[in-house]
């Protein structure tokens, strides 16, 4: 059961990017949706560029460790549904399992094969074949205890990022529902008589105050006091409740919730607040 169900959110998540956005404290990352550009058939091409830095050192992780730990369980639970599976084999799975995930992605136009992913993949289904063999040489009696405790924190955690995702909780890593892009929400009618879109902040403020405005940037005061420097490129929407609107409109002193994608520029800028007529 446990096998069926990891299968499902593997598909759903790492294969077809279906996935909400990832929030640490008040910034959100975009990681679904489709990618485009050109492949990467250079090894370590893709982990050198993140190791030096040039994405900052949070999507690095994201990136790097997210590849690795996603297909952990699989390593561990394959020999563990398949009793006949050797450290030969779980290569075999490795390699085959981190060339699936890219070539479906790449056949479904939803992502870039990358040989990166391949190997930080297959790294991660060896790191679960590891595990399980130091697992599988305990105790029953161990193995038991292990297992309520791994699967205790799992379901801390789910129930966690469940209660999170609703806003019922706030914690400072979470997730949340992808913002939509497309048409803005349906008018409404205020007071006045006069038509304005609602908050698409929801009133939360954003993720913080612009303070300064660069040619292809500007940096924003974080709720926490922090000051973030925001890259902006042609694909980069902005919006306020009005619709789409260019880089000129914004100003000192917007709040703004700003989505970033995978290479940590802007995909989306939400200004907040209802604009005047």
């Amino acid at each position: 059961m446990l096998f069926v169900l990891y299968l499902f959110i593997l598909i759903k998540v790492l294969v077809l990017k279906d996935l909400a956005m990832v929030r640490v404290n008040q910034m959100r990352f975009n990681f679904g949706g489709t990618q485009s550009g050109p492949a990467n058939l250079i090894p370590f091409k893709t982990i050198f560029y993140y190791l030096q830095g040039n994405n900052g050192l949070l999507i690095a992780c994201i990136n790097i460790l997210g590849n690795i730990i996603a297909l952990v369980p699989l390593g561990f639970l394959v020999p563990l549904v398949f009793s006949n599976i050797n450290w030969k084999k779980s290569v075999a799975l490795a390699i085959l399992s981190g060339l699936t995930i890219e070539w479906t992605q790449l056949y479904l136009q939803i992502g870039i094969f990358d040989i990166d992913d391949v190997f930080l993949n297959g790294l991660g289904v060896m790191i679960g074949f590891w595990k399980f063999k130091l697992f599988y040489k305990l105790s029953v009696k161990a193995q038991n205890i292990l297992s309520g405790i791994v699967l205790s924190v799992i379901g801390f955690l789910f129930l966690l990022l469940t209660l999170s995702y609703f806003k019922i909780v706030q914690t400072p890593i979470g997730i949340e529902p992808s913002i939509d892009r497309g048409p803005l929400p349906m008018l409404q009618i205020n007071t006045t008589g006069t038509k304005n879109c609602c908050d698409l902040c929801g009133g939360t403020g954003g993720t913080g105050e612009i303070i300064q405005i660069g040619e292809n940037d500007f940096t924003i005061k974080s709720r926490k006091g922090i000051d973030e420097l925001i890259h902006l490129t042609s694909n980069t929407q902005i919006k306020n409740s009005k619709g789409n609107i260019n880089k000129s409109v914004l100003k000192k002193g917007d709040h703004v919730t700003v989505v970033i994608d995978e290479t940590e520029t802007a995909s989306l800028v939400l200004v907040c607040g209802i604009a005047v007529n």
